[in-house]
């Protein structure tokens, strides 16, 4: 028996409707793993902090240190010119 074409069209969009609320579905999947994905991460660096035996001010002073040491030498590349 052959499909009418209106069956058909239901049909799709019937499943057009499913196919969306799948995707739906997996879209909040996806910000819920990366939500824990950050959490774990954020909770690793806390972790490494806080097991490193400095005080605040040893740490703000080292962090400096790494943001100094990335920043690209501004004065030097003055008096080369």
């Amino acid at each position: 028996m052959r499909e009418t074409r209106e069956n058909k069209i239901e049909r799709l969009k019937t499943e057009l409707v499913k196919a969306k609320e799948k995707s739906s579905e997996w879209q909040a999947r996806v910000r819920d793993i990366e939500r824990q994905i950050t959490e774990q991460e954020n909770l690793a660096i806390l972790q490494t902090v806080r097991s490193v035996a400095a005080s605040p001010e040893e740490l703000r002073d080292l962090l400096e240190l790494i943001r100094s040491a990335k920043e690209p030498p501004a004065a030097n590349s003055e008096k080369e010119n």
